[in-house]
């Protein structure tokens, strides 16, 4: 009965928290959505008003004065090679941790976590360098190749975990009845760490998409993402409340969509192993 009690007991808890922990993510979301509906009139009344009628005014500013879907196609371009390139070498590599007998592999392997652990902003100006030294200033690719390098370490860890999971005797079995390591390796591991690839894709795409530093020193006129778009919206001397929360609206959007439409394999492959039969 005790245990019953307790056990009720702690369901509720449960359910309080994941409540608190909604509430607590989802009140400034609805901030700026309501920001950036509210008329500009009544963005500084005192005391606030949330009860107005809705205008679609800022967005119709950051569309056809801001251009900000040129900044939003900049951000797809980047973030979707940025994402297809890192899970290519990333699984590739990943995989070699997980099975290959590597000398020294741990070793390897931690020299690539400490490259992550380095704070962005001591790179940017080597980073810099490099990329005008090759030519590559304010190009697309320049910024890809920046944004892939910083992606690479995670998604090697990520995949390294992912593949490690599953059983190695399936691809054994596979290479019994003839087939190579890399054909093991695409018809057996690949598919069965869909779920672990397409979570991880996800991950690295928002890491990208959100990315403002790099951004902000290898991109030029005309291939500016989307966070230096939005960072258009501060002045000097006054800050475009209304435009900058449309602008953060609508980079929030596709995100979103992206997240729902894969849901279910982001799921799964954020508890990939978590769950040993």
């Amino acid at each position: 009965m005790k245990s019953s009690v307790g056990s009720k007991s702690a369901q509720y808890i449960s359910y309080l928290l994941v409540f608190l922990f909604l509430i607590w993510i989802s009140v400034p979301l609805l901030v700026v959505f309501n920001q950036s509906i509210k008329p500009t009139l009544l963005m500084f009344s005192d005391p606030p008003k949330w009860f107005f009628k809705p205008t679609l005014e800022h967005y119709h500013k950051v569309f056809a004065r801001q251009q900000l879907h040129k900044f939003m196609f900049n951000s797809l371009v980047v973030g979707l090679s940025t994402t297809v390139l890192s899970l290519v070498f990333g699984s590739l590599a990943g995989y070699s941790f997980a099975r290959l007998n590597i000398k020294g592999k741990e070793k390897w392997a931690f020299l690539i976590l400490l490259c992550k652990m380095i704070p962005a902003g001591a790179l940017v100006v080597p980073m810099y360098y490099i990329v005008r030294k090759l030519g590559l200033a304010n190009t697309y690719v320049g910024l890809i190749i920046a944004h892939t390098t910083f992606s690479l370490p995670f998604v090697v860890w990520m995949m390294r975990s992912f593949f490690q999971e599953i059983p190695v005797e399936l691809e054994l079995a596979a290479m019994v009845d003839g087939c190579s390591r890399f054909g093991a390796f695409f018809r057996i591991t690949a598919p069965l760490a869909a779920p672990g690839l397409t979570a991880t894709g996800i991950l690295t795409l928002l890491l990208s998409w959100n990315e403002f530093l790099f951004a902000l020193v290898l991109s030029g006129r005309s291939t500016r993402t989307l966070p230096i778009g939005i960072s258009a919206f501060v002045g000097s001397v006054s800050i475009d409340w209304g435009g900058s929360s449309a602008a953060a609206v609508v980079a929030m959007v596709p995100v979103f969509i992206a997240g729902l439409m894969v849901q279910k394999y982001l799921v799964r492959g954020l508890t990939m192993g978590a769950v040993k039969g």
